[in-house]
C-alpha cells in the first residue's frame, strides 16, 4: 500500500541535527525531472523493478537493492523502465546529515548498493509508524530513526557510478558480441536482455545511448555485411541460400531489407561486384 507523508516542522524543529521532511513508502514512482534539484537531501530506495537516473550528463541503471542519494540543489532526472518500480523515498535535512556524510566521505549524489535492505526498510516503516501516532514528540522520534537509517546507509553502501557505468558498457558489448556469433540464428530481444540482466525497455535505450543506433540496425547491419561477402565471393550460390545463411528464412523478406538499406537488390549487388 501506497503510504506517504509531510512533517509539520518549525524554526525549533531545524535545530534538530537531523530532520525529517517526508516519507513515502512503496511509491509507484512517475518520471521526474528536476534541473536545480530540491533544497534538501533525499534517499530513494529501489524496493520493485528498475529504473534510469540521469545526472551530470551521464545515465546509470537503478535496480532493486539500491538507492539514489541527493545533495540538496544537484539537478537531476529519473524514470521507471520495467513495467512497475515501486520505491520508499525520504526527503530530510539537519546540520547533522552534512557532517554525518563529510565525515565517512560521503561528498556527492549518486546510486549506492545497500546491503541490508531489510533493516532500512524497518526503520522506514518505524518513521511511518511514528507519524501515525501524532504524538507532539514526533519530530524528536524522527530524528532519532532518521539518524539510524543514514547510519545504516552510511555503513551498508558503496557509491556505483562509475563501476555501473563500466558495467554497462560491458552488457552492451556482451549483447553485441552475441550477435557477431549468432547472427546466422534468430534472435530475440527478450534473449539479449535475459542474458544482459536488463529489461527489454531499458536495454534498448541504453544500446543506442552507446552506440547512437539501434539493436535491430545492428542485427541488421551485421547480417547484410556477412551477406555482401558471400554475394561477392560465392558467385553462384543462389541468393535463397544465402539469404538463409544470414538469418533469413524469408527471401523476399531478405531482398526488401538488403533494398532498403543498399539502394538495390541482392542479385543487382552482385553484378556491380
Amino acid at each position: 500500500m501506497n503510504k506517504v507523508f509531510f512533517t509539520k516542522y518549525t524554526e525549533q524543529n531545524l535545530k534538530l541535527p537531523f530532520v525529517l521532511y517526508s516519507l513515502g513508502l512503496n511509491h509507484r514512482q512517475e518520471y521526474i525531472n528536476r534541473p536545480s534539484g530540491l533544497p534538501f537531501f533525499q534517499w530513494i530506495q529501489a524496493i520493485k523493478g528498475s529504473g534510469v537516473l540521469e545526472i551530470d550528463t551521464k545515465q546509470y541503471v537503478v535496480e532493486e537493492g539500491s538507492g539514489m542519494l541527493f545533495f540538496p540543489n544537484v539537478g537531476h532526472k529519473y524514470y521507471g523502465v520495467s513495467k512497475e518500480w515501486i520505491v520508499h523515498f525520504m526527503c530530510f535535512t539537519g546540520y547533522g546529515t552534512k557532517d554525518l556524510f563529510e565525515n565517512i566521505g560521503i561528498k556527492q549524489s549518486g546510486i549506492y548498493k545497500l546491503t541490508d535492505i531489510e533493516k532500512v526498510e524497518q526503520y522506514m516503516e518505524e518513521l511511518f509508524f511514528i507519524y501515525s501516532l501524532d504524538s507532539r514528540m514526533e519530530m524528536y522520534d524522527f530524528s532519532r530513526v532518521l539518524y539510524e537509517i543514514l547510519l545504516e546507509i552510511v555503513k551498508s553502501t558503496s557509491l556505483l557510478n562509475e563501476k555501473s557505468l563500466l558495467n554497462q558498457n560491458k552488457k552492451v558489448h556482451l549483447v553485441m558480441d552475441y550477435i557477431n556469433e549468432h547472427f546466422k540464428e534468430p534472435i530475440m530481444l527478450s534473449e539479449l536482455a535475459k542474458m544482459a540482466g536488463l529489461s527489454k525497455e531499458y536495454l534498448c535505450q541504453l544500446f543506442k545511448k552507446m552506440n547512437g543506433f539501434s539493436i535491430f540496425d545492428y542485427i541488421t547491419d551485421v547480417r547484410l555485411a556477412h551477406a555482401k561477402i558471400l554475394l561477392i565471393n560465392d558467385r553462384n550460390e543462389k541468393i535463397k541460400n544465402i539469404s538463409r545463411w544470414c538469418g533469413y528464412e524469408d527471401v523476399s523478406y531478405f531482398g526488401m531489407v538488403f533494398k532498403k538499406k543498399e539502394g538495390m537488390t541482392p542479385a543487382k549487388f552482385r553484378e556491380l561486384h
